[in-house]
């Protein structure tokens, strides 16, 4: 057996990061940008007003204050998308609103509450200063600037940015494809009945759900009876995909056939067992450039390997510039910390307990202690007598 860390960084060495696809704006969320994001225009293109209010010459208002205010006529106005084509020259303005075009000839902006109106003329008694309440021409972004770059990971305000500079469609890594099979004769699914002998496949749910979560595409394959033969085959339809994840099958077991699954497609092997509980039978391998993932089948373990093992290598084939991160530890607030055995900062599995088989984030307390049952008492049978 190999430790955590040395599994994680053998995975890590052999996962690919996959190329890139050109997608719509809004199917870009969580996901690593492909390639830089140039301005292809300053922003914004033109001077525009940043407040409501009258554009002027500065030089209208050289010397005015409240006993001796400006009188400056009004010869248009500029609302935003509707620009005025006056040029303003000196004694004049222009009523304009926020996002509206500078007028020619105009410098400043002076707010309207600091003005008043009166018969055509606006009145002025303040001098805000040259260029006040304009947004300049490239203010925000110049044309050629890098505004979001290659492995920067979408969210809401990139997004924005995106519409902004006009991409109806971004190129962006990849999602990989993931296969996800079950194996056991004792597994069932929804529309079977339930019985005794049979176990709800919660782990083919419960998978494909962490994929979805990864940003990845989960491909549900269902379940595989514990027959060589059979898993071949299905593992041999699994290959389309970038990922297989297996549960199930990787003890050491007369049932247990999903190495011998593997080895019939030539995988090569780069560990089987890690030094951790639970999550011990775990095996990881490379077959046809795809990898391969054999996961034990107690529900809690497979969750909390997948988290450790496939979710960073998931990230890494979508191009995040970090990966899986510095640390394999999980948050504290993360359901799968207290079943850790490797999380003893946070105070994981340290005495190494089973897992539920329900994945609750819990380990077991420790070996189950169960009292030996009564033995039946029935009442005495009746003893006929012949007379």
């Amino acid at each position: 057996m190999i430790d955590l860390e040395k599994t994680q960084k053998l995975i890590l060495e052999a996962t690919p990061v996959l190329g890139r696809e050109s997608v719509p704006i809004l199917e870009t969320m969580g996901r690593a940008l492909f390639e830089d994001i140039l301005v292809v225009e300053d922003l914004p293109a033109s001077d525009i007003s940043a407040l409501d209010g009258y554009a002027l010459p500065h030089t209208s208002l050289s010397g005015v204050s409240d006993q001796t205010p400006a009188h400056l006529r009004i010869i248009g106005e500029s609302p935003a998308g509707k620009p005025c084509g006056a040029f303003v020259k000196d004694g004049q303005a222009v009523r304009i609103m926020t996002g509206g075009l500078m007028p020619r000839g105009a410098d400043t902006v002076i707010k309207l509450e600091d003005t008043a109106e009166d018969n055509g003329y606006v009145i002025c008694k303040i001098d805000p200063g040259w260029g006040n309440g304009i947004r300049f021409q490239g203010e925000s972004l110049k044309k050629g600037e890098i505004v979001l770059h290659s492995g920067d990971i979408i969210r809401p305000l990139e997004v924005g940015a995106l519409a902004t500079m006009r991409r109806a469609y971004v190129q962006v890594y990849r999602k990989p494809l993931v296969a996800i099979l079950s194996t056991g004769d004792e597994l069932s699914d929804f529309h079977e009945p339930s019985s005794p002998s049979t176990a709800m496949c919660s782990n083919l749910y419960s998978l494909a759900a962490q994929v979805v979560e990864a940003n990845a595409i989960p491909l549900c394959l269902g379940i595989v009876k514990d027959d060589l033969q059979a898993q071949h085959a299905l593992l041999e339809e699994a290959l389309r995909a970038d990922v297989i994840v297996t549960s199930g099958g990787t003890s050491k077991g007369k049932y247990d056939l999903i190495h011998k699954a593997f080895a019939s497609l030539g995988m090569e092997m780069r560990f089987s067992n890690i030094f951790a509980k639970p999550g011990k039978p775990t095996t990881f391998g490379i077959i046809r450039n795809k990898l391969i993932f054999g996961l034990p089948g107690n529900p809690s373990a497979t969750m909390l390997s997948f988290e450790q093992f496939i979710k960073p290598a998931l990230f890494k084939m979508m191009g995040h510039p970090n990966g899986p991160g510095k640390s394999h530890m999980l948050n504290v607030n993360d359901p799968f910390s207290r079943i850790d055995s490797f999380n003893y900062k946070q105070g994981g599995n340290k005495d190494h307990c089973r897992a539920s088989q329900v994945p609750l984030g819990r380990p077991l307390p420790g070996p189950p202690q169960h009292q030996k049952p009564e033995p039946e008492t029935r009442p005495a049978r009746l003893k006929i007598v012949a007379r």
